[in-house]
């Protein structure tokens, strides 16, 4: 009687053990919503199993189970062949969110700049994206030309009263703003000769956007060339869907008044695939903030 019972505890231990595991894969995968590759996996566990029974009590034939056994391994290379094109898919949506989140990143960092430079000559945010192309690429900001150094000396008393018109000591080392005043002047010392501290207005363009070190970041990024033109538009977008841009030209913030912006959109693209495509944004309408979504992370 024992001898018989552990015949067939070795005869039926694994196949039973292939059956329900394949029954629990099976179950689990349902109730966990796993993809169609994984049911699939569970399935062909479950058949093997319940093969590997019937194959063990002798009610099948050697002949018919190398037929279901070529079936179910090209249902298994099948299954293989799906697996390896979900993974690759998988890939490729992982490399685009993270060169479209890069691009959509530098996009609205650009668009905040050129913004920002706008407001703080003008008051205000430009409200339309025409407007602020037009301003990328044509506006100017203020660049002071640096030639020279301060001398590591004490202005002369003639040098002092030329500036100051008043014999006050003199105690300490030439300040720059001094410097600049005595170089522009008509006693101009011979170690002021070269000195040079000059405001001009520089293309907004060509010294930010258009810069070397800029455009090798972009290409070091795997970001394409600057392009004011596309600054409107969601990054790797079908529809060329744009970002939304909302300003206002006042707000309250305790006694003091701010414009106000803020520049949001979605991007095509999620963190997890399948799941609600992300939002990135900048700025706030309530405050004179214009931190990124992105920074927060």
């Amino acid at each position: 009687m024992e001898t018989n019972l552990s015949v067939i505890v070795k005869k039926y231990s694994v196949p039973v053990l292939f059956f329900f595991f394949g029954i629990f894969l099976l179950v689990a995968g349902i109730k966990g919503k796993q993809d169609n590759m994984f049911l699939m996996s569970s399935i062909l566990m479950f058949i093997a199993g319940f093969l590997s029974i019937i194959y063990s009590s002798g009610k099948l034939k050697t002949s018919i189970l190398s037929i279901i056994g070529i079936a179910a391994g090209i249902g298994a290379l099948v299954t293989m062949y799906f697996s390896w094109m979900s993974v690759a898919e998988t890939n490729e949506y992982n490399k685009n969110y993270t060169l479209c989140k890069s691009e959509a990143i530098q996009n609205l960092t650009d668009i905040r700049y050129a913004q920002k430079i706008y407001s703080e000559v003008n008051g205000k945010y430009i409200s339309d994206w025409d407007s602020l192309v037009y301003f990328i690429n044509t506006g100017t900001v203020p660049f002071v030309e640096s030639q020279g150094v301060v001398p590591s000396r004490k202005m002369t008393p003639e040098e002092s009263k030329f500036i100051y018109r008043d014999n006050r000591p003199i105690d300490i080392n030439m300040t720059e703003k001094e410097a600049y005043k005595l170089a522009k002047s008509p006693i101009c010392p011979e170690d002021l000769k070269d000195f040079k501290r000059d405001t001009v207005q520089v293309s907004l363009l060509k010294s930010k956007y258009l810069t070397k070190s800029n455009t090798e970041s972009r290409k070091n990024a795997g970001l394409k060339k600057f392009n004011a033109e596309d600054l409107p538009y969601i990054p790797l977008s079908r529809s060329k869907a744009k970002w939304k841009m909302e300003v206002k030209d006042s707000i309250q913030v305790g006694e003091e008044f701010f414009p106000a912006i803020e520049v949001s959109g979605i991007i095509p693209f999620s963190k997890i695939q399948g799941s609600k495509n992300e939002k990135i944004s900048f700025g706030k309408l309530t405050s004179n903030e214009t931190a990124g979504s992105w920074e927060d992370e």
